[in-house]
């Protein structure tokens, strides 16, 4: 019986010790997260990955929940748009998920993204766990103002950018878990040519990922996106001097970590990036959770403030998420709105 009490004692004095270094951490964890954001490191570029190559489109952010929090985190595996910023992340999605985003532009622009996530498996069974996703991007612009060789008005004319996507993930080891993305690509210019006819490009490409979870409030992640992705164009049957282009998208290199404080009431997250031709850039992200399912989120982007809000609710036995974002543009007059809308079942 004393041993069985000694014993006993030694355990919980561990795990008392444990708590007390993890709670450590979490403290750590913030601080970092407010010194980093009140200072703008050198060498880190405030306009990154935003136009000049291909696929602009897919370098913008997605959700208004990840754009509110300074763009995502490859470390966020807790909603929907996983498979945007890092496919592994299917794994551990919580229910199955159905999005839908629109993100509202100056200059007569556009993003929209309609898309269905979920795990597969249970985190309980001792056996092979996944997850899989599928989506639609679309970004465009319109009433662009054309002209011929010599300057006259010739109309106005649009661009549509798609991207459709399969993921897949699967967890090797519990802590572990690595996804795929493949992505079909089309550009397209409706009613350019002389004749009105489109012009439109192809092209594939592929992300992967990886998440690791050493405990359960703290997630690290690491992705590369875009590689091989590309535009092919050719013009050589459309006009006289017409030819046959490639437009390569930048790849990007993508890490962060995320932890949950406050019993799983506040999040967050900080990532590095780096998009090729451009310097490192990173991002941080806090969510707290207020009121009966009403969120506030807060993001910092290399030096830009982003901010949104969000509300959960169960209707039917089943759960609605409405986010909103407000983003700052500066290419554009006024800064871009996202909302969002998520119904997990």
């Amino acid at each position: 019986m004393v041993n069985r009490i000694i014993h006993k004692r030694r355990r919980l004095s561990r795990l008392a010790v444990l708590d007390q270094s993890l709670g450590r951490l979490r403290t750590v964890f913030v601080v970092l997260f407010l010194l980093v954001g009140l200072q703008k490191p050198p060498g880190f570029s405030e306009e990154v990955g935003r136009g000049g190559y291909a696929g602009s489109f897919l370098r913008m952010g997605l959700g208004a929940r990840g754009m509110a929090m300074g763009g995502g985190s490859v470390a966020l595996t807790d909603d929907g748009y996983v498979t945007y910023y890092n496919p592994a992340g299917l794994v551990f999605l919580p229910g199955r998920w159905f999005t839908a985003t629109l993100n509202t532009m100056a200059l007569d622009r556009r993003l929209i993204y309609v898309g269905y996530a979920q795990s597969i498996g249970s985190p309980e069974k001792d056996f092979l766990r996944g997850g899989f996703s599928a989506g639609w991007v679309c970004a465009g612009v319109t009433d662009i103002d054309a002209r011929d060789l010599n300057g006259n008005d010739i109309g106005s004319l649009s661009n549509w950018e798609h991207c459709f996507f399969f993921s897949f993930a699967l967890n090797p080891a519990p802590p572990v878990s690595i996804g795929v993305s493949g992505k079909l690509l089309y550009n397209r210019f409706p009613g350019i040519t002389d004749d009105e006819e489109a012009i439109s490009a192809r092209g594939f490409g592929f992300d992967i990922g990886v998440i690791v979870r050493p405990f359960r409030f703290l997630t690290l992640g690491l992705t590369v996106k875009d590689l091989r992705s590309k535009y092919t164009w050719d013009t050589q049957e459309l006009w006289t001097r017409g030819t046959q282009t490639v437009d390569t998208f930048p790849r990007i290199i993508r890490g962060g970590v995320s932890a949950t404080l406050l019993s799983n009431r506040m999040i967050v997250a900080v990532d590095l990036e780096k998009v090729e031709y451009w310097p490192w850039r990173y991002m941080i992200g806090l969510e707290a959770e207020g009121y009966r399912g009403i969120f506030l989120r807060g993001g910092i982007k290399s030096g830009e403030i982003m901010a949104g809000a969000g509300y959960r609710y169960r209707l039917a036995n089943k759960t609605i998420h409405l986010d909103y974002a407000y983003v700052p543009d500066p290419v554009a007059p006024r800064g871009n709105h996202v909302f969002t809308w998520s119904f997990v079942f």
